[in-house]
């Protein structure tokens, strides 16, 4: 992993130090006791806006459950099981992580292993994300050394490239493998009977989350606009509050911003940091994540990024 992956690390572990204390006293741990059912056939699971915890989607159908996302390790990943088991008793269990971060997809390996796990090529590539993440993670505190013990990535029953529709009978759910953006491997789930869209980090109230080294304002912006043309009523993102599409449009926004500003610092011979503080200027009041706007201005400024559109 690369210092501007490393970078990107460590402002997810000041994020996940934060919180409330009853939070930090019991660990990252899913609480299925708060499922709701947001549509017809989805489920969630919501992660109360608490670190290192994902919202857990459970997409039912009359022959078979799609989980989204597992938890932080495999004591969360047997709560995830058991929460779909019981939303859909007697069917067949499909899982799928949205990108492979230890929250999302860290708890796989406590599905049985009748359960099949999709992944795309370039998430199953971008795995060692997970290795190096759960060793940030686990030095932490001694409960997350303890969810994240022996934890490891679980291999792909089906793997696939470009999109994926999976029939659980009744309902389909369309997998499509988008970016690079947030990871060189990150997913998304349409389920177009409920106009509902797992958008995994690609997309959510908080700002852009930037690790993947390989990419681009372009390339971000093109998962958006793959993710705006299914035109959803209800947005599910990876953390934080259930949406819409406004988290889309918000992201478009702020990209947008970004890489313009970036550019014309880098056209008037700006150093990264130069452009950094001044773009960091221009958009804290907006964007008070200093260390997430970093890392937008960092991949715009990166030799052949794009600037303004």
């Amino acid at each position: 992993m690369g210092g501007s992956a490393w970078r990107a690390v460590a402002a997810v572990a000041v994020l996940a130090v934060s919180g409330p204390a009853w939070a930090q006293a019991t660990g990252p741990m899913v609480r299925p006791e708060t499922l709701k059912r947001v549509s017809a056939h989805v489920q969630v699971i919501p992660d109360e806006s608490r670190p290192l915890v994902a919202n857990i989607g459970i997409i039912v159908g009359s022959k078979a459950v799609l989980v989204v996302d597992t938890g932080l390790g495999p004591e969360n990943g047997a709560i995830v099981y058991a929460a779909a088991v019981k939303a859909a008793p007697g069917r067949k269990v499909y899982l799928v992580a949205t990108h492979a971060h230890p929250e999302h997809d860290l708890g796989a390996q406590a599905f049985p292993a009748g359960t099949k796990l999709i992944r795309s090529a370039d998430q199953t590539a971008d795995a060692g994300n997970d290795v190096a993440l759960a060793k940030v993670f686990a030095g932490m505190n001694a409960r997350n050394a303890e969810l994240l013990k022996d934890a490891a990535p679980r291999p792909a029953d089906i793997s696939f490239s470009g999109s994926y529709v999976l029939d659980l009978g009744g309902v389909t759910a369309r997998l499509e493998a988008l970016g690079p953006a947030h990871t060189a491997g990150d997913i998304i789930v349409w389920v177009a009977a409920d106009k509902v869209l797992f958008s995994g980090d690609l997309a959510m109230k908080a700002q852009p989350s930037v690790v993947s080294q390989k990419a681009t304002p372009a390339t971000w912006r093109k998962t958006l606009a793959r993710e705006a043309s299914f035109e959803p009523k209800l947005v599910v993102p990876s953390h934080g509050p259930v949406g819409d599409a406004g988290f889309i449009a918000g992201y478009q926004a702020y990209l947008d911003e970004v890489a313009e500003r970036t550019a014309k610092a880098k056209a008037a011979g700006q150093t990264l940091e130069a452009a950094t503080a001044s773009v960091g200027e221009a958009m804290t009041a907006r964007y008070p994540d200093k260390g997430r706007l970093a890392g937008a201005v960092r991949m715009a400024y990166a030799p052949g990024a794009s600037g303004a559109k």
